[in-house]
């Protein structure tokens, strides 16, 4: 879908529009918005359009509600008014203005889309000033998203005939566009990840989306793969207990995006040093494969500029198929299951739509890819394995999948020493109960990290809601045998959830858990990716990139 910014209204023929649907270049149709008090919103711009308009408000009966439509095909009218007014008028009902947020205008944004995708080439969105800068670039982002589709495995594809969409407005919100698109491409690749099917998207098939990714930016990304040897050696046995189930090896993928500067990394490094207190399992052997912890400063200022440079990370949960394991899942709905990688795919379209917008911060994202089946090799109910830190867990239910592949990831990625470590998971039903599809719970130990959230998610209109993380929920994931278990029984499961993953963040480490379960995706008959929350990420991430 091709969208630009516009200073002209459509061009006008000398020709009637006939009643045959036209297929030419030439045909066009000009949306006019109307808000509940029938004010014509970009009037100043539609001078020669106004008593057409008013017109057709008036014989229609239109109240301006939102999402409310009405078309003028220009079929009618002698030859002198078709001359006039050749191009069809699509007026859209947008409500009360002041009430504008990311809910109503991508209604009004759907409602645009779906009226014309079928029957015009172009459309030309007036909009004059109607829209401030954050608005303008939540409805741009919600006509791009509109125009997405999956259907490559459909045998008859129905092709849209609307290509190209104008929006009249200043120039000067010409960033806020740009901005929009690049979020839209790292949406539609988030979307289109988590859409596929468990046979075809599985660990090594992410590992090579994000190898893609470095190949098609060669000069921002670069792109490490661990597998499961590698991984074994380092201690990631919660992670490896998920994987072990599945003839599809597991995958750790890193993906560092360098749009400031050159970050320390594993690369060229010399052996990090690790804490045989804390970590097992062999880590020493394989420590040149560990980012690089920097040497203590002697000053503020090069403290400073270590800061600055610090990347932040992103951790996204990648079970490219949840069966449930040995605690498999009831047979209704498991097919949407595929979506289980919901958040791995959030952060690999994060980092396409990083690269799309070169935003001057450093980011590392990390892909917790497995798949989770009942084997013969699958974890057991019971099981004790130990964590890339040392602390020993109790698998109760290997349904709860999710949190042990991320906390490994979560201790591998702290030997960045990042600014902020923010995971993203599908990973409990429990905050689906709480929250619904509408916002996306967020839990952190970090006030400015969380206070950042909530701001990008107001700015950006993908929501979250702040939810507790007191230290008197932990102990529901005592564990008799072990140092904890991983699940902590009936009540509050997003927060002992989140609970479980705090205790894989070191003293100190800024970090913020992200449960998308209700929101990565929709359910039913038209179940399909939202390619949430990358609007969310990368609002946050403009935000921090414009802070530094």
């Amino acid at each position: 879908m091709n969208i630009k910014l516009s200073q002209h209204l459509p061009k006008t023929h000398t020709q009637k529009i006939l009643k045959k649907e036209a297929k030419s270049k030439d045909e066009a149709c000009l949306v006019v918005l109307i808000d509940d008090k029938k004010n014509i919103l970009a009037e100043s711009a539609l001078t020669d359009y106004t008593a057409r308009i008013e017109q057709l408000i008036d014989v229609s009966h239109f109240k301006g509600k939102a999402g409310e439509t009405v078309v003028d095909y220009a079929l009618a009218g002698d030859k002198k008014t078709t001359k006039q007014n050749p191009v069809q008028l699509l007026l859209v009902g947008v409500g009360n203005t002041d009430k504008f947020n990311n809910t109503v205008l991508q209604k009004i944004a759907n409602t645009i889309y779906s009226s014309t995708q079928k029957r015009v080439s172009s459309i030309t969105v007036a909009l004059g000033d109607a829209l401030e800068e954050n608005h303008f670039g939540q409805f741009a982002l919600n006509l791009l998203a509109a125009s997405y589709r999956f259907d490559k495995y459909k045998s008859e594809q129905a092709t849209p005939i609307l290509t190209d969409i104008y929006l009249v407005a200043d120039a000067a919100l010409q960033p806020a566009l740009a901005f929009a698109q690049s979020v839209f491409a790292g949406q539609s690749l988030t979307r289109d990840v988590a859409n596929e099917p468990g046979n075809i998207c599985f660990p090594a098939y992410m590992a090579e989306k994000a190898q893609e990714l470095a190949a098609t930016y060669p000069d921002l990304l670069t792109v490490k793969v661990l597998g499961e040897d590698e991984m074994s050696e380092l201690g990631m046995h919660c992670f490896l207990a998920v994987a072990q189930g599945s003839t599809k090896e597991g995958k750790l993928v890193l993906m560092e995006y360098r749009g400031k500067s050159n970050f320390s990394s594993d690369a060229g490094s010399t052996k990090a040093t690790t804490s045989s207190a804390k970590v097992s399992g062999g880590l020493k052997a394989l420590a040149d494969k560990l980012p690089t912890k920097k040497a203590a400063k002697t000053n503020d200022a090069n403290v400073q500029a270590i800061n600055d440079d610090a990347p932040i990370v992103l951790v996204g949960k990648g079970v490219t198929f949840d069966s449930g394991g040995i605690s498999i899942k009831p047979g209704a709905a498991m097919d949407e299951m595929k979506f289980d990688m919901g958040g791995s795919a959030s952060v690999l379209g994060t980092i396409k739509a990083l690269c799309e917008a070169r935003l001057p911060i450093n980011v590392v994202g990390a892909l917790a890819c497995a798949e989770n089946m009942p084997s013969g090799d699958a974890t057991r109910p019971g099981d004790i394995v130990k964590a890339m830190n040392g602390l020993s867990v109790e698998i109760l239910n290997t349904d709860a999948e999710g949190r042990l592949v991320l906390a490994d990831t979560l201790c591998y990625v702290q030997r960045y020493q990042p600014k902020a470590i923010i995971d993203v998971a599908t990973l409990t039903g429990a905050c689906v109960v709480a929250l619904g599809s509408v916002r996306s719970a967020v839990f952190s130990n970090d006030e400015d990290v969380l206070f950042d959230l909530e701001n990008a998610s107001n700015l950006s209109g993908d929501l979250i809601w702040h939810m507790p993380l007191d230290d008197e929920y932990q102990a529901q994931l005592e564990s008799p045998i072990a140092d904890l278990q991983n699940i902590g029984g009936k009540g509050a499961g997003a927060v002992t959830a989140a609970c479980f993953l705090s205790r894989f963040v070191e003293e100190g480490q800024a970090w913020a858990h992200l449960d998308i379960a209700g929101t990565a995706w929709n359910s039913g008959k038209d179940k399909a990716a939202t390619g949430r929350p990358v609007p969310l990420f990368m609002q946050y991430l403009k935000n921090s990139a414009d802070m530094v």
